[in-house]
């Protein structure tokens, strides 16, 4: 069974001088999105948003397996590279996102996983912060 549509890892990072040529090189990702700072998005309703204070690249990765299994395959893809020392980079952070309300979603009462010591190792070596974000 596929869990594209509630379990996502994000890796979010962001600068007021980003360069997202050089974090997508340098990481060998292609950011899902990425803008610059000041950025203004249109809304719907024909609303602006305030200009961004930070710039930002992401890189999105529905689960389509395990979270314990995306979540190393991301991490070694990753190794040896301090995030935080790319120029340009003041925040780096991995969302995981678990969808719950998703319509689709076969997470209705509980959801299990495991992030390994190994795992909590590679995040505090490559410098990021975790979000775990359940709605």
């Amino acid at each position: 069974m596929s869990n594209s549509k509630r379990i996502r890892l994000s890796l979010r990072l962001w600068g007021e001088e980003i360069n997202h040529e050089l974090i997508t090189n340098t990481l060998g990702l292609k950011p899902s999105h990425c803008y610059e700072r000041g950025y203004v998005k249109i809304l719907s309703s024909g609303k602006k948003t305030i200009p961004k204070e930070l710039g930002i690249w992401v890189y999105e990765k529905n689960v389509e397996t395990t979270l314990e299994h995306e979540l190393d395959s991301l991490l070694l893809s990753l190794a040896d590279r301090k995030l935080k020392s790319i120029e340009g980079i003041q925040i780096a952070i991995l969302d995981i996102y678990l969808g719950l309300s998703d319509e689709d979603s076969s997470l209705t009462d509980s959801y299990e996983c495991r992030i390994d010591n190994a795992s909590l190792l590679r995040l505090g070596n490559l410098g990021i912060d975790v979000r775990i974000t359940v709605s």
